[in-house]
């Protein structure tokens, strides 16, 4: 079998734990879920006044994309939202590099 291949499954699964675990910890841990609520209450309601400015169009937006994004979906968002600021913050390509070099050893 090639060995090369698994590589990207070992990737494919550091990202899969990596998006699971703060769904974990905001599902036994309440104040950690209000916590994270919060913080996604803030970015979302800033990046729709950065892009539109001030008004009240940009309140019925963050009003909407909130009730969505934390209220109702709020497990996925919570997930794709600290895999983006991982990627951001480039430590993604540290967890590629260090399952990269496990397979060459």
């Amino acid at each position: 079998m090639n060995q090369k291949g698994n590589i990207i499954f070992l990737i494919i699964g550091a990202l899969l734990i990596l998006a699971i675990i703060p769904v974990l910890i905001t599902t036994f841990f309440w104040p950690a879920k209000l916590l994270m609520q919060i913080i996604l209450i803030f970015v979302i309601y800033t990046t729709v006044r950065g892009f539109m400015g001030s008004g009240s169009l940009v309140l019925i937006i963050s009003a909407i994309l909130i009730y969505f994004m934390v209220f109702k979906w709020f497990e996925l968002f919570l997930s794709l939202y600290i895999l983006q600021t991982l990627l951001g913050l480039q430590f993604l390509s540290v967890v590629i590099w260090g399952v990269g070099t496990k397979l060459r050893g």
